[in-house]
């Protein structure tokens, strides 16, 4: 009478466990670390790695002044700021705000920066026009409510400059506290709430020729003398 086929299988299932264990015997015995699987190991550690990826920046064009040694005309000056990726007009114009914004390159090459004396409350783009809205600060830094004193023109240029650097941005509105003011500009004085443009600092630009102011003298009439002479 033959065994059942349960006891074939127990008995495969026993040889098969048997050689893929480790060798054992009806007595402890030490074994070799080295005939252990590697995690069983006494040495065997874990690592885990976690790798958090890098913020993605790009460069982003911002103005500030400055008087090179050949003019006598204060210029905007482009320099370069790491934002993030794909930033707001805002996040972009912060960087020229908030005190001390200059390197120590930009220092040593004598730029200045007009809005030291200015916070940025909003900078929002509606329609393609770049509406801007700046705070003044007092002399400890706190927003003030006064009419703002200091070089406003200078500041209109590095926030109009910069901010046409943006992507559809075709002219720039600037507040002050919300509210609509006149803004000098080359020309004079802007109306309230007017757009303005790179044109209306042309003479911040670099590239900006003034007209030549040549004086041309029309020439002299020729003059007849005419000596009468009579006998003597």
């Amino acid at each position: 009478m033959s065994r059942p086929n349960s006891w074939r299988i127990l008995a495969v299932t026993v040889l098969a466990a048997a050689a893929c264990s480790v060798p054992t015997d009806e007595a402890a015995q030490e074994i070799d670390p080295e005939q252990l699987p590697v995690s069983l190991r006494p040495d065997f550690t874990t690592t885990t790695t976690t790798t958090i990826p890098a913020p993605v920046t790009e460069p982003a064009i911002v103005y500030l002044l400055e008087i090179p040694p050949e003019t006598e005309r204060r210029l905007v000056v482009a320099v370069s700021r790491d934002v993030q990726r794909g930033s707001s007009i805002q996040a972009v114009l912060s960087t020229l705000f908030s005190g001390e914004v200059r390197t120590e390159a930009e220092q040593e090459a004598g730029y200045s920066n007009a809005l030291f004396e200015l916070a940025l409350d909003s900078a929002t783009i509606d329609d393609d026009v770049a509406v801007i809205d700046i705070i003044p600060l007092t002399p400890e830094g706190e927003p003030s409510d006064e009419p703002f004193t200091g070089d406003l023109i200078g500041a209109a240029a590095q926030l109009v400059f910069t901010a046409s650097e943006y992507e559809n941005v075709t002219g720039i509105r600037i507040l002050i506290n919300g509210e609509e003011v006149s803004v000098p500009t080359n020309d004079g004085d802007a109306e309230p709430g007017a757009t303005l443009t790179t044109n209306d600092y042309e003479q911040f630009d670099p590239d900006f020729v003034p007209p030549s102011t040549t004086t041309t003298s029309a020439p002299l009439a020729e003059t007849t003398s005419t000596i009468a002479s009579g006998d003597g």
